[in-house]
């Protein structure tokens, strides 16, 4: 695993130095991008996303609103109800002031978006990964300017533990807490992140306002660039499932409209966060999306699955939350086979009608 680590370090570093600015180039193209990021900016969910950022710490609400939190015992971080004075307004005001040529991006990505016929498959996919990366971004400079406007010690807080003796008492052992409250739980691998711990936030922040991390089957859009298929979202909020997901063609159109709209929230409606329900029943594993499907975004965003993994994954009971597809194949039997699956009215044992075939 360490010499993985390092290769996936490398790969990460060298895609950070290659990054480019999105400068204005007065196409229409550039105007769609820019006015697609400044929909999503305008919508109250960003702005308390990136305020939260900026107070330093998440509230307690959004904390505990994952499937895998990471917070134990009495966590300090439930007395944070409500954000900190002046967070909203210096989101407010970055939001106001925010130029996108701060941002950078992928060169091979932006030049597929350049190329890309407006209205294409291949250009709404684009615009999307753009638009995910961009959001991303955002959050990474929000924190690596470390404003912490939280009136408190907030490395003290994310650093907590429960007490060893607490633990001690019912033989429990201690766990060590994540490097930032701000986190996905699937991407922690801030050893391997070109901006470390910036980009755990990052990741949280995107998946916090689309609805998940952002990712794309690359093996199928190498076959068919000009046709890519719909993206995926892997989510970690609570009550939802932790595979990847992807958008039906009414969700990621969805999307796509609220960037392009010129009025934001009235002649479109906010589509975010964009969430999964029963009828995305395109799922994989989140154990073998990148290793086996080739869905990532980054090839180096999460490590492969340790074999410990890889053995819980197996082991876990797979509910109806998170595999859909079973309750949809079992439909479809009993639609091909009808009547034939249920059991015969006033049936008795085996033994009972034999005995009566007998007679």
């Amino acid at each position: 695993m360490d010499e993985i680590t390092d290769s996936l370090k490398q790969l990460a570093r060298r895609a950070r130095a290659a990054r480019i600015p999105y400068n204005d180039d007065s196409s229409e193209h550039h105007a769609i991008f820019s006015r697609a990021v400044a929909n999503v900016l305008s919508t109250e969910l960003a702005l308390f996303t990136y305020a939260q950022i900026i107070d330093g710490l998440p509230t307690d609400e959004v904390a505990y609103d994952r499937r895998s939190p990471g917070l134990h015992g009495n966590h300090p971080i439930e007395h944070h109800v409500d954000l900190c004075p002046g967070a909203l307004e210096r989101a407010s005001e970055f939001r106001a002031s925010f130029d996108p040529a701060i941002l950078s991006f992928d060169p091979k990505l932006l030049n597929s978006y350049r190329r890309a016929i407006i209205g294409s498959k291949q250009f709404s996919t684009r615009l999307i990964e753009l638009v995910s990366v961009a959001l991303h971004g955002i959050a990474v400079i929000l924190f690596q300017l470390d404003i912490r406007l939280h009136d408190g010690d907030v490395d003290a807080i994310v650093q907590w533990t429960e007490d060893d003796s607490a633990g001690g008492e019912l033989g429990l052992p201690v766990i060590p807490p994540r490097v930032t409250i701000f986190n996905h739980p699937y991407y922690l691998d801030d050893d391997v992140y070109p901006d470390g711990v910036a980009d755990v936030v990052g990741y949280w922040a995107e998946d916090r306002i689309l609805g998940g991390v952002t990712t794309f089957d690359r093996r199928a859009e190498e076959s068919a660039p000009q046709q890519p298929p719909n993206a995926y979202f892997f989510s970690c909020r609570r009550r939802h499932t932790d595979r990847y997901w992807q958008l039906l063609d009414h969700q990621q159109q969805a999307l796509i409209d609220f960037f392009l709209t010129t009025n934001p929230g009235q002649e479109t409606p906010c589509p975010l966060p964009t969430l999964c329900s029963d009828d995305n029943t395109v799922r994989i594993d989140e154990q073998y999306a990148i290793i086996q499907h080739h869905v990532y975004r980054d090839i180096w965003e999460r490590k492969p699955p340790t074999r410990e993994h890889l053995r819980f994954s197996a082991n876990r009971p797979q509910d109806a939350q998170d595999f859909p597809e079973h309750a949809a194949l079992i439909e479809s039997i009993k639609r091909q086979w009808g009547d034939d699956l249920e059991p015969e009215p006033n049936a008795g044992s085996n033994t009972e009608r034999k005995s009566k075939s007998a007679e």
